[in-house]
């Protein structure tokens, strides 16, 4: 969920079945999972712009329908075997890490490297950086413009062309 929807760890520890959405291909991030005292708890957001709906690509839609129906949730999505909400900890430990391993992915990748991989990849492929900005949750495209503007080069040269085009086409009218 961090690599195709983009959403940071606590949303998605945090999503629960009834926040997707699998007709319209939306998902609704309005909740996370926090720690409080030690436990974890379910709680808004960090922000305002962190509440929001992102769109579900093909593959994440069929993870999350079969592990839906393998599973069976009611609610949270995710659980320990003990029925409690996971904890960011114990899952970078248990479950993150031996899977980097294996993947054979740089040891030092983080959850939160993910979500640069959904922003960098919706750029790559020509998806606008004001959509891009609003499904990470970024408060303003400022954010998602220092982040990944140098990404998005090709940019200047879309600009050229267009440019280009129109004035050529109007210099033929006069």
């Amino acid at each position: 969920m961090g690599a195709a929807a983009g959403l940071r760890q606590g949303e998605a520890l945090g999503l629960a079945v009834d926040r997707i959405n699998f007709a319209e291909g939306m998902l609704t991030v309005d909740q996370q999972v926090v720690v409080i005292d030690r436990r974890p708890t379910l709680a808004p957001p960090k922000t305002r712009a962190s509440v929001r709906n992102v769109p579900i690509p093909a593959v994440l839609a069929d993870a999350l329908a079969e592990y839906i129906d393998r599973h069976k949730p009611e609610d949270v999505l995710f659980r320990t075997t003990r029925g409690n909400l996971v904890r960011r900890d114990y899952f970078n430990a248990d479950v993150l890490k031996p899977a980097i391993f294996s993947a054979g992915v740089p040891v030092d990748m983080t959850f939160h490297d993910l979500r640069h991989t959904f922003a960098s990849t919706a750029l790559a492929e020509g998806v606008p950086i004001s959509e891009v900005s609003r499904w990470p949750g970024h408060e303003s495209i400022t954010t998602t413009v220092d982040l990944y503007g140098h990404l998005v080069p090709e940019a200047s040269e879309r600009a050229r062309t267009a440019l280009d085009h129109a004035f050529a086409a109007a210099l033929r009218l006069t």
